[in-house]
């Protein structure tokens, strides 16, 4: 999710190089230009010809050793590899229609299972903005910001503290199939965000068949709090699920501080987590460290797992960035090392 991508600007038939833009949380791009690109054509003219088109992505190689595997070199060692594409197009004075899609690089040769990270169409404008599709939910962007490692692949929330971040799809990315989700717009510093998936059809899954998620932020000057909800069923005639994450950060200048913590009830199941680190900015370097802990309660009979995890990024230039982490679970260690582009 963290990028900087290309704007182009798909007009009489043309695609026209425009600006790069920065999107917020996102890396830095490379300044090029994309001259001819089919399918980025397509989708734009379906909106008119004054709509903006955006593609980005990211990839990520490197080489990891874990003490329960081996050596790899492959993809997405730190950060999941992705390639996506945005438009948007003014539809009255203030108001905007959107479309996002966004999809995975699984493997080595640059695999993809569709769009299956984002897919979504809205509208947005001073009322706010409503999206319908595959989208994060509330849970989901709560508990990334909770992560001083950024929740990537040195994490600590591999842990346990993650288990519940599933959505509603059955690839346990944290987003929600078929749903519709408003968030307000900023209020001084306050925002609320409400999702709903209500009528998930089987279709060859029975994993989650309703979702929904309420989230409550504050942002503003050093300070960012979120809190989030969540409810959902594995089964139609399984027991719901309801939960709650809150994640706090607070920048004291030399560097910005983590915590948060979760509780989900999944039937005779209690399973709650606790979280804290720190990152501190080194100029465009930094460097992270982080400890999460799980406990699994049911029948009286408690589990606890703990996890830490430590990186050190190294910017290279607007867009490239090399990386080290060391990430510890339960035991069983995981250092890595490579390279991540955006583009």
């Amino acid at each position: 999710m963290l990028l900087v991508v290309h704007s182009i600007l798909y007009n009489s038939g043309h695609l026209v190089c425009g600006s790069i833009n920065t999107v917020k949380q996102f890396g830095y791009g490379w300044k090029q230009c994309v001259s001819t690109l089919p399918a980025l054509a397509a989708i734009a003219a379906v909106g008119a010809a004054s709509a903006q088109v955006t593609v980005y992505g990211k990839l990520d190689v490197g080489v990891s050793n874990t003490s329960a595997g081996g050596t790899v070199v492959g993809v997405n060692q730190w950060e999941n590899s992705r390639f996506g594409i945005k438009a948007e197009q003014e539809v009255s004075k203030g108001l905007k229609a959107m479309v996002n899609l966004e999809g995975k690089i699984s493997d080595n040769v640059g695999k993809m299972a569709g769009f299956d990270r984002v897919a979504t169409v809205g509208l947005t404008g001073g009322f706010g903005t409503l999206t319908m599709g595959t989208q994060w939910t509330p849970y989901d962007n709560a508990t990334w910001t909770a992560d001083a490692l950024e929740y990537n692949g040195f994490t600590p929330f591999a842990g346990g503290f993650w288990n519940y971040d599933t959505g509603n799809t059955t690839n346990y990315y944290g987003n929600a199939k078929n749903s519709i989700q408003y968030a307000t717009p900023d209020m001084n510093g306050f925002q609320a965000i409400i999702l709903t998936a209500p009528n998930v059809p089987a279709g060859g899954t029975t994993y989650n068949t309703s979702y929904s998620g309420i989230g409550l932020n504050y942002a503003k000057g050093p300070f960012v709090m979120n809190f989030a909800t969540q409810s959902f069923n594995y089964t139609p005639a399984g027991a719901t699920v309801n939960g709650w994450v809150l994640a706090l950060n607070y920048n004291v200048g030399a560097a910005n501080l983590y915590g948060g913590f979760n509780s989900n009830i999944d039937g005779a199941l209690t399973e709650t987590g606790y979280t804290f680190g720190v990152k501190v900015p080194m100029g465009k370097d930094s460097v992270s460290v982080g400890y999460a802990q799980d406990k699994q309660s049911i029948g009286g009979v408690d589990k606890t797992k703990g996890a830490w995890g430590a990186q050190y990024i190294k910017s290279l230039n607007a867009a490239t960035v090399a990386y080290f982490g060391i990430q510890s679970v339960d035991s069983v260690n995981k250092t890595a090392a490579g390279l991540r582009i955006n583009f």
